[in-house]
């Protein structure tokens, strides 16, 4: 499925469950509910090496290419941020590095998630992006020296 579908369903998704979600808390208890029921979002060593740094949350990634695709795991110490990770790791995992470099990630702005966010918690977010698309880079640029 192409990364935009996938972005498409994550915000229908959220567009039927909007109604229920609206007020701040439960719109944020969504995402934390959101982290503990996708599996695969803690298969991940918490090590220095994977560790995001300048974030609030301690948040952890790492990837796999095989195949010529990226594989992303993750884990976050913060309940609601292992929750938009999954989302991330749902976009991105399993696409080539061109395709992650190139995208618009769009989904955010569509379930408002930006907006609601302290500006900590967005900066999360922009260091978490700049880690996907870092690593989908590095990748893409042992692909070629191949």
């Amino acid at each position: 499925m192409h990364l935009n579908k996938i972005q498409d369903k994550i915000i229908t998704d959220f567009e039927g469950i909007f109604d229920q979600v609206k007020s701040k808390f439960r719109y944020f208890r969504y995402f934390a509910d959101l982290g503990t029921l996708l599996p695969g979002v803690t298969a991940i060593e918490r090590t220095n090496e994977k560790l995001i740094r300048l974030t609030k949350s301690r948040i952890w990634l790492d990837a796999e290419y095989r195949d010529g695709r990226v594989y992303y795991s993750g884990d976050s110490d913060s309940k609601v941020m292992r929750g938009i990770l999954s989302l991330y790791l749902k976009v991105f995992s399993g696409r080539t590095p061109n395709e992650i470099v190139d995208s618009d990630v769009y989904f955010t702005r569509e379930i408002d998630l930006l907006e609601n966010l302290s500006s900590d918690r967005r900066n999360e977010i922009a260091a978490l992006l700049v880690r996907i698309r870092s690593v989908a880079s590095g990748f893409k640029v042992k692909s070629l020296k191949s």
